[in-house]
């Protein structure tokens, strides 16, 4: 089974109005990442979407009593919220990340966080820089200021800024529903790559290993990492 690797949507958005909103939030505390194992240097967040609209929460971890809200940080960005209001689906997370110059990201997957499981992840980068390297499944992606992406985050992927400049992205988490659908299969798409189901990859055994390693951690993102790869495991059954 074939799955979407990424896509370019049919958006451009004006590079110059982002920087200039985010620079007036970067009198914000910047919040360190919380996925400590995976980087080195600086990677930081400001959540514009969170749950309860905490701003100082950009933990992905939602749950039916605490819905994602808007922060007082996309309150007072009029442009941020235009950008969002392009996207006719559910908004889930959304956040401003910024890796540092000199900074990297390890290799790594975020389990289930793919189109065809229902959730989708979208970049649109802020400011970047030719000398950031960005590999999904050790294929470099080039991602240009203003441009959206959708990258099927369940395939390994890791970055390196060796660049001069901080790297800023606008990361939008959504829900799939019909206009997502319809969007993805549209005709607008220019750039578009399928690649192979990485579940199919690993046998029962594999899986289960998965699953008690993440248990282990008892951290919140790999307790809900392990109940996606049961989920998994049900669904083979």
């Amino acid at each position: 089974m074939s799955v979407i690797k990424y896509l370019r949507l049919p958006f451009q958005f004006d590079a110059l109005k982002l920087q200039e909103e985010v620079e007036r939030l970067n009198n914000a505390n910047w919040l360190m990442h919380y996925q400590t194992r995976h980087y080195e240097g600086e990677w930081s967040a400001i959540p514009l979407r969170s749950t309860g609209g905490k701003a100082d929460n950009v933990i992905i971890a939602p749950t039916n009593d605490t819905p994602y809200l808007d922060t007082v940080f996309l309150e007072n960005s009029p442009y941020l919220k235009t950008v969002l209001q392009t996207f006719q689906c559910p908004l889930q997370a959304v956040r401003l990340l910024k890796l540092n110059a000199g900074a990297l990201i390890r290799d790594h997957r975020d389990a289930e966080l793919n189109f065809e499981k229902g959730e989708i992840r979208l970049h649109i980068p802020v400011i970047t820089h030719e000398d950031v390297e960005f590999y999904l499944e050790n294929e470099r992606m080039t991602l240009k200021e203003g441009e959206c992406w959708y990258m099927n985050f369940n395939l390994t992927h890791r970055i390196s800024n060796n660049s001069p400049v901080n790297r800023i992205h606008l990361v939008i988490d959504a829900l799939v529903n019909d206009w997502v659908t319809e969007l993805f299969n549209s005709p607008e798409i220019s750039i578009k790559k399928e690649t192979e189901d990485p579940r199919s990859r690993f046998k029962e055994e594999d899986l289960r290993q998965m699953i008690r390693s993440f248990r282990e951690m008892n951290t919140p993102v790999s307790n809900q990492m392990a109940d996606d790869l049961e989920t998994e495991l049900t669904d083979r059954s």
